[in-house]
């Protein structure tokens, strides 16, 4: 969608006179304008920890300048929501976006480097944020930096632990492999009629074809989704089918893993089954609907044959070309790094701060439980893998041709409809004939 970048509306500054009606000749003035507000759109999603966020920082950019309104586009993350935005006149100032998103809103020239910004703010330390964080809002083929992130977030696993206690089988610990969690599982289903021990597809999650699932057992099998110069889908390699088969075999196999389902009620919360994959920012969630219904924590994620990896991502804020004032749209997303901001959000169980500084900060490390290992999604960080990037043509493993060949080829697999050697071959053509036509 092209964005045309709009006029800058600002204070209109009048000064009022009063003039003199000499010998009833002259009318009095028409009435002048009342000043337009200044206004800064901000367009974010419906979810509840990035909403908890943007709160946070809305508080502070309106102590900081009370003079201008926010106004929040609450959207569902794919931007249908703005569609005709520019016609009306209201483009966003500032967009949310996923690190996976980078590439495509730049190369569709939506949004701008924010790098000149920030050397020039004393009150902005980009050396104190993690590496990883800020390469994850740069571009591979464009100098600077086009997001602002707010959280690091690994993925961990939470886990019920009055089931686990209450089945006998042996608590997850930091040195674990998934052989000792397959066995876990196993005796707490036993000793639990009815309850699935892992869960990829209940409400709070996004299935089982995330990335940040299967991923890892492709990297933990010694295989790869792309070769290291991203000119080659390697989905079919024989390291990589180990993986993903062992993946699959969750379900098929080991039979531990709830059947793929969609929408319904959240099985962590019922009790219906005791473990699930996801990232800090859900923690508060949980803590709000279980309550004192059951113990629960968290812990790393197993290690595989070739090591321990676990999915890392972030999401920040951008700056639009269309904003009609760049600065104050920079004045608003800086806040989200700015040190009180993520105490803050780390204190409310929002997020894992970006911050290098605050990785040992007492917020993270005296946090109410539960959880009362939140410190497990900074540690595991050092686990961390990033998605495959591949041609902005192709998608990536959230859209277009590429995700689509990703789930199908899982939804074949987990459901048994396809040999995970069939269906990862038809996926790895698919990609392939798109990588080969985006050189």
């Amino acid at each position: 969608m092209q964005w045309p970048v709009l006029v800058r509306r600002g204070w209109l500054v009048v000064l009022s006179s009063l003039l003199l009606v000499s010998c009833g000749l002259l009318e009095p003035p028409p009435p002048t304008p009342t000043p337009e507000p200044r206004v800064l759109r901000v367009y974010t999603v419906r979810d509840p920890a990035i909403e908890g966020v943007v709160e946070i920082v809305s508080q502070e950019f309106r102590r900081r300048h009370p003079d201008v309104q926010i106004e929040l586009i609450d959207g569902s993350g794919d931007y249908s929501e703005l569609r005709g935005s520019a016609a009306a006149g209201n483009v966003p100032d500032v967009v949310w976006l996923i690190d996976m998103l980078t590439e495509s809103l730049l190369e569709s020239d939506l949004i701008i480097d924010l790098e000149e910004f920030a050397r020039g703010d004393d009150s902005v330390n980009l050396a104190d944020v993690h590496p990883m964080a800020l390469e994850l809002g740069r571009s591979r083929k464009r100098p600077g930096l086009f997001m602002i992130p707010v959280s690091l977030e690994t993925i961990q696993m939470y886990y019920n632990r009055s089931l686990w206690e209450q089945s006998g089988a042996p608590l997850p610990r930091d040195d674990w492999t998934w052989d000792d969690l397959i066995a876990a599982c196993k005796r707490l289903q036993g000793a639990a009629p009815g309850v699935d021990c892992l869960s990829f597809t209940n409400a709070s999650l996004n299935g089982y074809a995330w990335w940040v699932y299967w991923l890892p057992w492709v990297r933990g099998a010694g295989g790869d989704a792309l070769s290291a110069d991203g000119t080659q889908s390697t989905l079919s390699s024989p390291q990589s089918l180990t993986g993903l088969q062992a993946y699959v075999d969750l379900w098929l196999t080991h039979k531990i893993a709830a059947p793929p389902a969609s929408g319904g009620r959240d099985c962590f919360v019922d009790q219906t089954c005791a473990a699930f994959f996801s990232f800090a920012g859900v923690a508060q969630r949980y803590r709000d609907q279980i309550g004192d219904r059951f113990a629960w924590d968290v812990q790393l994620v197993p290690s595989h044959p070739a090591g321990r990896f676990t999915g890392i991502g972030t999401y920040g804020f951008a700056v639009t070309r269309a904003s009609r004032d760049p600065q104050l749209a920079w004045d608003f997303v800086k806040i989200f790094i700015a040190p009180e901001t993520q105490r803050a959000l780390t204190a409310a169980h929002l997020g894992t701060p970006v911050l290098l500084s605050l990785s040992n900060d007492p917020t993270m490390m005296q946090l109410p439980a539960p959880p009362a290992n939140m410190r497990a999604f900074v540690i595991g960080r050092e686990a961390g893998i990033a998605p495959p990037r591949y041609p902005t043509a192709c998608g990536s493993v959230y859209t277009g041709p590429v995700a689509s060949a990703l789930d199908d080829a899982l939804n074949a697999a987990v459901r048994g409809l396809a040999s995970v050697e069939g269906a990862f071959a038809v996926a790895d053509r698919k990609i392939q004939t798109c990588l080969d036509a985006n050189r």
